[in-house]
């Protein structure tokens, strides 16, 4: 037999890898489900012992300073899955789909993680050619993006063919082969994982530290039987970012679609039996995750305290739900935002909030303390603000009771430790919020109308790819006019957090759109999206103060 070669595998979202490894090894032995740990998978091929390493996914548009920290670090302790270390990395990527400078800019950042020298050792892997007619294949490798990849790369590039796998992986083998001759027979090497992989073992040690001292409170309180008595009647508010899941997570919780996301709501609040108990949910319109909260349009800001404070079912709420997905980063700038948007509510609001993750299905093999530890300080201030409680949830998996029972009983043991929670709105620019980076310089100069113009324009700036990719799934939208850009408006840090606003609804639309092993997956679509952005101009600049339509924005 000759000798055995390692390999790991790399790549973003839908970009075949598992299917690779399938191939490879002959056997159906990867998964295309999420995961965050990498797993080794060993098998044969020609003869020939092989390694292959599956990776965690990044957003295929998402920069490095977007994806988890528990991602980052899991990327690069992959390497010691097979020590004493690769021969070769192998880059997925899925040819029948769009390739930008943006795309290739996240798998630079991403690869960086590893050094410069990693690109000594890989190899790009083109799959879903076989889809394409060869002119277009032709076509899509001169890409002026993927070139650059492939230049990195020393011109090192396969055509994967995954209906034809035993020539594939033959071609494949002589490509690594290679590989491995350039480099002299020698393994990719580095110390700097060594740092990671001590980075890791720490943050595993306080992730089972906070999950005990969690477990320990709720201990106590569960001790005095009367005090965690389930109420019969529940008053829940659901808060965060634009897309945060918040109305899946209704839907969850009551296990049907009250909730339509795809259409226009008459209502943002419902009350229905769950595990025998009157609960009542009110979801209200989400803010920015980039943008300062002072840019929420007027009518967002409103609808919720008016929601609240005029409604008999909710004035005094037991719970505020603050939603978080737990696949994108949380940084100093999304705490100084969260802080912005919750001060409107009072600083009492904080002894009656819970945190929950959503899109809990993504991370089924980390804990959630794992990654609120790999995360930072940031988010472990939130979750220190909250008094240590928060949640997860798989809103993929609605028929998964126990998942709200335990949130239930969480909100039930919050409860016994406060009085009902009295909303005393106060006007947040009262509110003395820290800065903790410098985008209140950056936009001091505009007015809510001027920003809202250019996330507008930014969003019709990418439509067309959108749209394209997702007429070839028989969906059309109606166009919508045209915005102009406001005049002298051309700061590039701004432009770019309004991008990375603009990009992290992309791809949450695509992958709703795209999904095809979850069919029931429900992340909102484009014209929700524009709508909201119309919806929030049409506030912005009238004078009126109805808020009717108001409801069916508030998903986003």
């Amino acid at each position: 037999m000759e000798e055995e070669l390692r390999a790991v595998v790399l790549g973003w979202q839908k970009s075949d890898k598992a299917s690779v490894i399938n191939s490879i090894l002959g056997d159906e032995v990867a998964s295309d489900k999420h995961f965050v740990k990498s797993v080794r998978k060993d098998g044969e091929a020609n003869g020939r012992k092989i390694t292959l390493i599956n990776t965690p996914c990044w957003w295929e548009n998402f920069g490095l300073q977007d994806s988890p920290e528990v991602v980052k670090q899991e990327l690069v302790c992959s390497v010691f899955k097979c020590p004493p270390g690769p021969h070769v990395f192998l880059l997925v990527i899925n040819l029948s789909l769009p390739f930008t400078e943006e795309n290739r800019l996240s798998i630079e950042k991403h690869i960086s993680l590893f050094g410069e020298r990693i690109w000594r050792h890989t190899v790009v892997l083109f799959t879903q050619a076989d889809s394409l007619k060869d002119k277009y294949t032709e076509q899509r490798i001169k890409n002026q993006d993927l070139q650059q990849i492939i230049q990195r790369c020393g011109e090192r590039y396969h055509l994967f063919d995954l209906n034809n796998k035993s020539v594939a992986v033959k071609e494949l083998l002589i490509k690594i082969d290679d590989v491995v001759a350039a480099n002299d027979g020698k393994t990719f090497e580095t110390h700097d994982e060594m740092l990671q992989e001590i980075k890791r073992n720490e943050n595993e040690e306080r992730a089972e530290a906070r999950q005990k001292k969690m477990q320990d409170k709720r201990n106590r309180l569960n001790d005095i039987e009367e005090a965690v008595a389930p109420l019969s009647k529940l008053r829940i508010v659901l808060l965060g970012w634009i897309m945060s899941g918040k109305s899946s997570t209704a839907n969850t919780i009551f296990n049907q679609e009250i909730f339509q996301i795809e259409k226009a709501q008459t209502h943002t609040n419902h009350t229905g039996d769950v595990h025998g108990r009157e609960i009542s949910v009110l979801d209200t319109p989400g803010c920015w995750k980039y943008l300062s909260s002072k840019f929420n349009p007027k009518f967002a800001q409103d609808t919720i305290l008016e929601s609240i404070s005029q409604s008999q079912h909710m004035q005094f709420p037991h719970a505020m739900i603050l939603v978080i997905p737990v696949d994108t980063s949380f940084k100093n700038e999304q705490k100084r935002i969260i802080e912005e948007y919750m001060a409107v509510f009072g600083e009492d609001v904080w002894r009656h909030t819970v945190v929950l993750f959503t899109w809990g299905d993504r991370f089924p093999d980390v804990s959630i303390e794992q990654h609120i530890e790999s995360e930072g300080e940031a988010l472990q201030w939130l979750i220190e603000k909250c008094r240590n409680r928060y949640h997860v949830f798989d809103n993929t998996d609605k028929k998964n009771r126990a998942q709200v029972a335990e949130l239930l009983q969480k909100i039930d043991e919050m409860v016994a430790e406060n009085s009902l929670y009295c909303l005393k709105s106060q006007c947040a620019a009262e509110v003395d919020v820290h800065e903790t980076d410098t985008q209140q310089d950056e936009e001091s100069s505009l007015n809510t109308d001027q920003l809202l113009k250019m996330m507008y324009q930014e969003m019709k700036n990418r439509r067309k790819e959108t749209k394209r990719k997702l007429k070839e799934l028989g969906m059309n939208f109606t166009d919508v006019d045209s915005i102009d850009m406001p005049p002298n408006m051309s700061d590039d840090k701004l432009m770019e957090k309004i991008r990375r606003e603009v990009r992290r609804w992309e791809a949450i639309i695509m992958d709703g759109m795209l999904n095809i092993q979850n069919s029931e997956a429900s992340y909102g679509t484009e014209a929700m999206v524009l709508r909201w952005l119309q919806k929030c101009e049409e506030y912005s600049s009238s004078k009126t103060s109805g808020y009717e339509t108001s409801s069916e924005l508030s998903d986003l």
